[in-house]
């Protein structure tokens, strides 16, 4: 006999059965009792939810000769020729495929016909979605007055793409995603029906990567009942199966990572990879344990995180030795990483990286911002009004006329925690370019086309129009954030946004950056002493005598002024 799949296999036949949608079950089961059964029905939600086996169930309960509380028999005449699909009154139609106009005439042209052996007409139009638009037009007048014999039960997992003339003349029902202790539950249920043994963990890591799919999860776990020999469903066959990391690894990585142990990191991650595990998956798993950290330290709900009570006390554990800002950087450097692996050549080495810049200590001030200064200081000419204070140490051994002194016990100059080091906000204007190089896009765009300047005091942020004033102001978190990680503040400096339409591209080196950042100061106004140039007499006339002599313009190219004859 041909092999059947778990998920038609073990498909609800009843509506009771159906796993995690209690509200939706409650509803129609209510309707069919009473006898108020709509015309068109509106099932969206998730894949894997059970959106098309609850309208496989509705079409044979309004059909069945001997419902019973709302339930179809599935013994009868009506129900067995359904299930059978031997019935030519319940149509089951794949709109991905029969998206036309076309189509949809031929369909109004059917639900004229009164039905043949059953009480209604149900046609069941699955990812209704995809009709084209002709198509939902053509169907809206025979959807909304439909004849009192044909019911309609659309179903979808993207409403948003349905025209709201469709929505407004169907109740609609969201099948939510399911839980995954009820994933699990059912799996037991399942797998004791079978009589496979399994492993507790095993099942928790089909329901956690089944995503709130009941269908995932019963095609994971017949992919996993066919890979074992006999010993049942074993956690270590799950893992292989799935490409996934084991848990236990997952909390080892983020304990280096809060430590900033680089060589436990690289261990952690040797181990998994000579395991076999896929490293894309392993970077995915590592977001999501991050996000299950941070909510764990934000809530005392387990139930909020849909896993066991005891990994969430140590989610919780974890989540306590590290602030939700760094968890929060966390997740949007391994995102970023996820959505770059599909470009990079080499994924390990890609995600080493990433993992070992969060171990790397950050750069102490003196190395930083005194460097940035000394910059400064040498490209502004010396006419400029830039007061640069440069680092004790440079000063030094400038003027002792040697090289800097690279001794080790020479201190490094530390910020004070509420004030900023005089010189400093100067030497942020004038590193402006090189800090938006560091952000991300689309605010590094942003920011290249700003500029920054020191007035009275401040660190102004310039702009050339309101609306990239607007755009980068909404940012100023992440600039005060980068602006403080290059210079090790402890507490970075305010900004000031301010539109100035001359400003309409970025210098192009540092010289202009801080020439910008400092203008020079207008030319000094002759005394008030010194006497007026003389000026000639009205009636001046130039003569031979007191013209200029005449200079050959062109002695300066080299060749002698020709006359007209000669030209």
């Amino acid at each position: 006999m041909p092999h059947t799949a778990l998920y038609r296999k073990k498909r609800p036949q009843k509506l009771g059965e159906i796993v995690g949608q209690p509200h939706i079950v409650r509803a129609l089961k209510n309707q069919l009792i009473s006898g108020q059964v709509s015309h068109a029905y509106l099932f969206c939600g998730t894949r894997g939810t059970g959106k098309t086996t609850a309208a496989r169930i509705m079409a044979r309960a309004v059909n069945c000769l001997n419902m019973a509380d709302g339930e179809p028999c599935n013994i009868c005449e009506a129900c067995q020729n359904i299930l059978n699909e031997r019935s030519l009154d319940v149509a089951e139609i794949d709109a991905a495929s029969n998206n036309g106009v076309e189509n949809i005439r031929d369909l109004r042209e059917e639900v004229k016909f009164s039905p043949t052996q059953c009480r209604y007409r149900v046609y069941v139009i699955d990812e209704v979605h995809m009709l084209s638009t002709s198509a939902f037009n053509a169907l809206l007048k025979t959807l909304e007055e439909p004849p009192p014999h044909v019911i309609f039960i659309l179903a979808t997992t993207d409403p948003q793409k349905i025209p709201d003339t469709i929505l407004s003349r169907c109740q609609r029902y969201d099948f939510r995603r399911i839980s995954a202790a009820d994933v699990v539950t059912t799996l037991k249920r399942y797998l004791d029906a079978e009589a496979i043994k399994y492993e507790e963990a095993a099942l928790d890591y089909i329901a956690y990567h089944s995503d709130g799919a009941m269908r995932d999860a019963l095609s994971l776990l017949d992919q996993c009942i066919s890979l074992g020999t006999g010993e049942g469903l074993m956690c270590d066959r799950v893992l292989e199966v799935l490409g996934a990391v084991d848990r236990a690894k997952l909390f080892q990585l983020t304990d280096a990572l809060f430590a900033k142990d680089s060589r436990a990191v690289m261990q952690v991650i040797s181990q998994a990879m000579d395991d076999g595990r896929d490293v894309a998956q392993f970077a995915a798993d590592l977001v999501r344990h991050f996000r299950d950290v941070l909510v764990a330290s934000l809530t005392d709900r387990v139930e909020e995180l849909d896993i066991s009570v005891e990994i969430a006390g140590r989610l919780k554990e974890q989540g306590s030795r590290v602030s939700g800002q760094e968890l929060m950087e966390y997740i949007y450097e391994f995102s970023d990483l996820l959505r770059e692996m599909r470009f990079v050549p080499h994924m390990r080495t890609a995600f080493e990286v990433c993992a070992l810049k969060i171990c790397v200590p950050r750069v102490q001030l003196a190395q930083v911002a005194g460097n940035a200064i000394a910059q400064v200081a040498v490209a502004m000419p010396s006419s400029g009004t830039l007061a640069v204070a440069a680092p004790p140490q440079l000063m030094a051994n400038d003027s002792a006329g040697q090289e800097p002194s690279s001794a080790p016990d020479a201190s490094p100059i530390e910020a004070a925690p509420s004030e900023i080091i005089p010189g400093t906000l100067d030497a942020i204007a004038a590193s402006w370019h090189s800090i938006a190089a560091g952000l991300p896009m689309p605010l590094r765009s942003w920011c290249n086309h700003a500029g920054a300047r020191v007035l009275d005091g401040v660190l102004q942020i310039i702009c050339n129009n309101d609306a990239s004033l607007q755009l980068i102001k909404k940012q100023q978190t992440n600039i005060r954030e980068a602006i403080a990680e290059k210079f090790n503040l402890s507490t970075p400096p305010n900004l000031a946004f301010v539109v100035d339409e001359a400003y309409n591209d970025k210098p192009k080196n540092l010289s202009k950056a801080a020439a910008f950042a400092n203008p020079a100061p207008p030319p000094a106004a002759a005394p008030a002493s010194a006497p007026p140039p003389e000026m000639p007499p009205l009636d001046w006339q130039e003569t031979a005598e007191t013209a200029p002599p005449a200079t050959d313009d062109w002695a300066a190219f080299g060749q002698p002024m020709m006359d007209d004859e000669a030209w």
